[in-house]
């Protein structure tokens, strides 16, 4: 009888421990509301990576259903190839709550998918891991086809359908990296 007592008293403790760490470890923001200030820290532990591949109706329809949540990040990235011809598109979150989206036209897409892995793993979540992912896109992508500032991006759908749907050639394939 004494064990049971004691395995329970230490089960309720580890309960309650975990408890009390969870309590105070911070939590996301609730989705829909506006984010200022980020926790670059605990997003570059935790990105996230989508890809599709296919006919463009159906490719457009899944990056539309992606989870809404991912569009409050403050940088994320939409790398899309067609079998003609291929776009790049970085999504910045300003301070104003609104994103500066600079896009680049290339014939391939493919050599930069290995180049934004060893920047998010070479990072290891010790800093901001969408300033590392930006600055390998400068260094290999040079002067952008067209800088848009100011763009409201209130959903999956309005960042990433428009460049699935509008790149040359099918099958086409859309890798988006949610940074942070």
């Amino acid at each position: 009888m004494k064990k049971h007592a004691l395995l329970l008293t230490l089960s309720v403790a580890a309960f309650l421990g975990g408890a009390s760490v969870l309590a105070q470890s911070p939590s996301p923001s609730p989705s829909g509301s506006p984010i200022i200030k980020w926790d670059c820290a605990a997003s570059s532990q935790n990105t996230e990576l989508y890809g599709f591949c296919g006919k463009k109706d159906s490719v457009a329809e899944k990056v539309a259903g992606l989870p809404t949540e991912i569009v409050q990040r403050r940088v994320f990235v939409q790398i899309t190839q067609g079998s003609k011809g291929g776009e790049v598109k970085l999504f910045e979150r300003k301070e104003n709550n609104k994103f500066t989206v600079t896009t680049w036209k290339r014939e391939k897409t493919f050599e930069l998918l290995p180049k934004i892995d060893t920047a998010v793993f070479e990072n290891k979540g010790l800093h901001c891991v969408g300033e590392k992912v930006i600055t390998k896109l400068q260094q290999n992508l040079k002067k952008p086809t067209e800088v848009q500032q100011d763009v409201d991006v209130p959903s999956p759908e309005a960042a990433f359908k428009e460049s699935v749907q509008t790149t040359d050639g099918e099958p086409v394939r859309t890798t988006v990296w949610i940074l942070c």
